[in-house]
């Protein structure tokens, strides 16, 4: 009991001061390959280290664990502005059309609205980033994707055509049959009845929608439309069908009185071309190649002339993200700043890190980004809006890329051993050529956190 009692101690006291920071970004989740990865990475590192005797203080405890999720947050805050498998592009992107009356267009590919990025991880943590370049297309519409349309007959609107009683008729609507009864009273008119109707049939729930259109000339007809668009895969142009009843007492004959078993328009498919390839699609909103979410919106003009759907930069989102990967930088090295006076590696890492970012120096402050001589980095937004829409906008976003790249490989580092941070006395160095792997070695780091309350 005693055991167990100083066990949830030691735990309690770890979930408290050491648990790691919430998080609520996809990148925490790793495949298993990644984590394989990410042990190999380990032993391989440990296999040449030298032995070594940790300072086991509580503040080296604290420095090492608030390394190690320092770290990761980078690490996250690197991957969600600039990318991996499923995530964005530092250089946002948005969905155009050249012509918005013919179609529209919204980018669906991947988050935020940015280009398709595949990355690379080594055994050593290192990140390749490869662009995706996403297509453009020529689009030429042909038809609209339209709904069924029945439309009655136009009656006199102030007379009475049939006679006073109870009526009804059937509808099948995709297959699925409905029964409509109604009433004529003695008093009632051609268009009291087509409006009662109207109300009827929109106030059903049956996909259907009815108004009554009138000529100018004191008639009325009654007009019924389904609210699907195109012919579904086995479905047939008929999406509803009206009858008359054939096998019940109420009053028939009023289908053929108003007309409103007259098929208007059939249902039909969007046709049109892509790149010059015919396609069809049943709705007039449809994914195109899984980049692309197009809705069509009118007709081209004449044969030949299509509408071009791509995308272009982001300028609102690349701040963001620029923004984003920036303070992630800064987070990091200000958590290093707090430990400077008691963890001097800590300003080793610190001059690394300040070391990597004074290599893309000028060409960030070209873009707005002043690196500061406390390590830091400011960013001037209006100077970076401008640089991303620049002629040369491409060569600067890749000097970003670069640099995140470089940053990620170094916190991945940081993050593999981050024992080699915190103040050591070495012991022993390995036998050059001769190491071997020892796996207990990457347990310093997790035995840190007990080691004092055993």
């Amino acid at each position: 009991m005693a055991y167990s009692a100083a066990l949830n101690t030691v735990y309690n006291q770890y979930l408290t001061t050491y648990a790691p920071k919430k998080s609520d970004t996809r990148y925490d989740t790793h495949k298993r390959s990644e984590l394989k990865g990410i042990t190999n990475s380990m032993v391989k590192v440990n296999k040449d280290a030298p032995l070594y005797k940790l300072e086991s203080s509580p503040e080296s405890r604290e420095f090492i664990i608030e390394l190690k999720e320092e770290s990761r947050l980078f690490q996250n805050a690197i991957m969600s502005a600039v990318g991996m498998a499923g995530g964005g592009d530092i250089d946002g992107k948005i969905a155009f059309s050249s012509d918005e009356s013919i179609a529209s267009a919204r980018y669906v590919g991947e988050e935020n609205g940015s280009l398709t990025m595949d990355t690379e991880v080594g055994e050593d943590g290192s990140v390749s980033y490869v662009n995706k370049e996403v297509p453009e297309y020529e689009i030429e519409v042909q038809s609209l994707a339209s709904a069924q349309v029945n439309m009655g007959k136009y009656l006199p609107m102030d007379e009475l055509g049939l006679a006073p009683g109870d009526y009804s008729f059937d509808m099948t609507v995709n297959g699925q049959g409905y029964e409509f009864q109604y009433t004529v009273r003695e008093d009632d008119t051609n268009f009291d009845i087509q409006n009662r109707l109207s109300r009827l049939i929109n106030n059903s729930g049956i996909h259907l929608t009815s108004s009554v259109d009138e000529d100018g000339e004191g008639n009325a007809s009654l007009r019924i439309e389904s609210s699907q668009v195109g012919i579904h895969f086995g479905e047939n142009s008929r999406v509803f069908n009206i009858s008359d009843p054939t096998d019940r007492v109420l009053g028939t004959g009023s289908v053929e009185f108003f007309g409103i078993d007259y098929v208007a328009r059939e249902a039909s498919n969007a046709h049109f071309k892509v790149n010059g390839i015919e396609a069809s699609a049943s709705s007039n909103t449809f994914i195109l190649e899984k980049n692309y979410e197009v809705t069509l919106n009118g007709v081209s003009p004449e044969e030949g002339i299509a509408t071009r759907i791509g995308v272009k930069p982001d300028t609102e989102a690349a701040v963001e993200n620029i923004s984003n990967l920036i303070g992630g930088y800064n987070q990091f090295m200000e958590k290093m700043t707090a430990y400077k006076d008691t963890m001097y590696r800590s300003n080793a890492l610190m001059g690394e890190m300040y070391g990597i970012a004074g290599l893309y120096r000028q060409d960030m402050e070209d873009m707005g980004i002043t690196l500061n001589d406390e390590g830091t980095m400011t960013i001037d937004k209006d100077k970076l809006s401008k640089a991303i829409v620049a002629d040369d906008a491409t060569d600067k976003v890749n000097t970003l890329k670069e640099f995140s790249n470089a940053m990620m490989r170094k916190s991945r580092q940081v993050s593999l051993n981050p024992v080699s941070y915190i103040n050591k006395t070495v012991v022993e160095y390995k036998n050059p050529g001769k190491t071997f792997s020892n796996p207990y070695t990457a347990s310093a780091y997790a035995g840190l956190m007990f080691n004092s309350y055993c």
